[in-house]
């Protein structure tokens, strides 16, 4: 089963993480909601899974580890990054939905409504960052093996090859302040992703801002 896990492609990672969710849902089916927030509900059962397996790889691999396999398995398809991007955008809409009928409840089902929709939120915040650390590291083992000495990122500290944990530092950091801290894009390619990245990070943030008020001021 370890050997298994530590072999799962982005792609199989989403799927469990679809399966949980959609088993989740299901099982949610007697509950008494509405359907967008089982929805929700089962959104954030499948970010839990594709979280625990992100983390369980930054925590057990170390650089060495994290260059064989990123060199090992194909790059990450444009065409699921983009599919999870779109995914996470649809998940924050849906979650502006349902902070919207919060007005309309009250006592204990609005706060769960609450609930719900910030912890969907910060699992779509969680799962965009993850997906990005995990390209990230893709791209820079698979540059250099094509012949980019560096990878197209220096971080601190060069005797000491970058592992999981360095892409995601990386990655949340750019999510946190949609902009680079200590590591450098030092390749066209690397400084394209990041600004992509920090785009979508800032805009991301934005809608945070903009919900938080709105859930502030439907509690007033």
């Amino acid at each position: 089963m370890r050997r298994h896990l530590s072999t799962t492609t982005g792609p199989q990672r989403l799927f469990y993480g679809a399966i949980a969710g959609l088993a989740t849902a299901a099982a949610l089916m007697p509950v008494p909601m509405s359907g967008m927030a089982r929805g929700l509900a089962g959104w954030c059962a499948g970010v839990l899974v594709y979280q625990v397996l992100t983390w369980w790889l930054a925590e057990t691999f170390d650089a060495a580890q994290t260059r064989a396999r990123a060199q090992s398995l194909d790059q990450p398809n444009a065409v699921i990054l983009v599919s999870m991007l779109v995914v996470v955008g649809v998940s924050v809409v849906a979650i502006a939905m349902l902070l919207q009928q919060v007005r309309q409840l009250s006592g204990w089902e609005r706060a769960a409504h609450v609930v719900l929709g910030l912890v969907a939120l910060a699992g779509s915040w969680l799962m965009m960052h993850s997906i990005y650390a995990f390209h990230y590291a893709h791209r820079y083992y698979i540059d250099q093996r094509d012949g980019t000495p560096d990878g197209g990122l220096d971080f601190p500290g060069k005797n000491d090859a970058p592992d999981y944990f360095d892409f995601i530092y990386y990655s949340y950091v750019i999510g946190m302040t949609s902009q680079v801290s200590d590591v450098q894009a030092t390749s066209k390619d690397m400084r394209r992703l990041t600004l992509l990245h920090s785009v979508l990070a800032f805009a991301f943030n934005m809608l945070v801002l903009a919900l938080s008020v709105n859930v502030v001021a439907g509690a007033i």
